[in-house]
């Protein structure tokens, strides 16, 4: 692990993107008023603040960083739960300003620390690992990768376009499983909690892979119960949870 501080710390942001990634799941990048380019490693997070300009009272919240480093903007994929203030980002719009404090985190990416890799996402915890990811492709760099990655529905896949073109380009696999299937919802592919048994199945060679977990508290304990009882040392395992 690499101590970074945090070089960013309620620097104001423009937001100059909003796009629908699924259903629930909001696409957010901020620009630095300064165009000051922000090194950080992938997996780690940012505070993002929305200041009211009324009251003065500020709503902070911890996203991870989906973007690529070094970089003078932060991507976060933000599920619109209702939240105070994911309430305030669904009538958000272009130009806002809002603030940001960044980086942090012990849940960081070393693509020297390992031949081989998997990434096990739950939710919009998939968004670190599109930083891993797009570190490496941005690097020409060819990642020995498997990734199970839980979804409620089959609508819920972020930036699946995105996760197609790992594949094709990087050698980078996902293997997508549904939660919540329904008759009619057209998916024909893995249902079910990623578990050990879905573990052994799609990446046989586990033992041999430096895991990285990330996802909301249950998800990531069970995944880091069922690693340790099949054999995995603790010291292959890198995890982050975040609340729903």
């Amino acid at each position: 692990m690499v101590v970074l501080k945090p070089v960013v710390i309620n620097k104001p942001y423009i937001l100059t993107s909003i796009e629908r990634s699924t259903r629930d799941v909001i696409t957010f990048r901020f620009e630095s008023q300064e165009k000051k380019e922000v090194h950080f490693i992938p997996g780690m997070f940012a505070m993002l603040t929305y200041k009211d300009p009324e009251t003065g009272k500020s709503i902070s919240r911890a996203f991870s960083i989906a973007n690529a480093p070094p970089s003078d903007y932060f991507e976060f994929f933000i599920a619109m739960i209702n939240g105070q203030l994911t309430s305030k980002l669904a009538n958000a719009k272009v130009n806002d300003v809002y603030y940001i404090s960044a980086p942090y985190g012990q849940f960081q990416f070393d693509m020297d620390a390992g031949e081989k890799f998997l990434f096990l996402a739950g939710g919009t915890g998939v968004a670190p690992f599109f930083s891993m990811l797009r570190q490496a492709k941005s690097s020409d760099k060819k990642l020995d990768c498997a990734m199970l990655y839980s979804v409620k529905y089959p609508y819920d896949i972020v930036e699946k376009t995105e996760l197609d073109t790992f594949e094709k380009e990087m050698g980078a696999k996902t293997f997508v499983t549904v939660t919540r299937p329904a008759e009619g919802d057209g998916w024909t592919g893995q249902t079910g909690r990623v578990n050990g048994e879905m573990i052994k199945k799609y990446v046989p060679d586990f033992m041999d892979r430096i895991t990285y977990i990330c996802g909301p508290p249950a998800f990531v304990t069970a995944l880091k119960n069922d690693l340790t009882a099949m054999g995995v040392p603790e010291r292959e395992i890198r995890a982050e949870m975040w609340g729903e």
